[in-house]
């Protein structure tokens, strides 16, 4: 093999392994599945107790590990039945006749690749105060994991994210052009050797 043969296939493998570098990472920002809407509404005041409680994914979610809880402002757990999923609709029966109060649907679902997600919808019923959460810690005796924690879900650290999610696309776009560059010059140096050799 001569030099300059073996000099550009180590250049196209390197090429190859940066792309790799790059695309390897971008695999976690793909965007999971998330909730579209729900009934009852976030913050719904409702006249009458309702019969279910629906959540409508934008995508089928993983039947295992679906888990619905509707809890009023003792803990006490008002659902019937185990969630039911179907084409991303995850249902729920309710105890008959709810009596009037605060209540807080307490959802957690596995998205189709695997990672959970959850959250919290409240509503009243019969005109009652929704449900207050009381803090688990006072300001003074809150520790660094727990400021941690609080900051990683402000909008600000939101917005980072989903720029770091941008700027993974970008860069799986440039691996790709990385490649397709490498390989259209490795064809006309390899035509250009065939030439002067023959």
């Amino acid at each position: 093999m001569s030099s300059s043969r073996f000099h550009l296939r180590a250049a196209l493998l390197a090429a190859a392994l940066t792309a790799a570098a790059v695309l390897v990472p971008a695999a976690p920002a793909a965007a999971h599945d998330e909730l579209l809407a729900s009934s009852p509404s976030p913050g719904a005041a409702l006249d009458s107790a309702p019969t279910e409680v629906t959540l409508t994914f934008s995508a089928d979610v993983l039947t295992i590990g679906a888990a619905v809880i509707v809890a009023d402002g003792a803990g006490k757990d008002w659902a019937a039945a185990a969630p039911a999923v179907d084409n991303g609709v995850v249902s729920v029966p309710l105890v008959p006749a709810l009596p009037a109060g605060g209540y807080e649907i307490r959802w957690r679902v596995v998205s189709q690749d695997g990672h959970p997600i959850s959250g919290v919808i409240p509503f009243t019923i019969g005109g009652a105060a929704p449900l207050t959460r009381t803090p688990v810690a006072t300001p003074a005796t809150r520790t660094a994991s727990d400021a941690a924690s609080t900051a990683d879900t402000t909008p600000q650290n939101q917005s980072a994210r989903e720029d770091q999610g941008i700027i993974r696309i970008l860069l799986v776009g440039a691996g790709g052009a990385i490649i397709a560059v490498a390989a259209y010059a490795a064809f006309h140096l390899l035509r250009r050797k065939k030439g002067t050799s023959q």
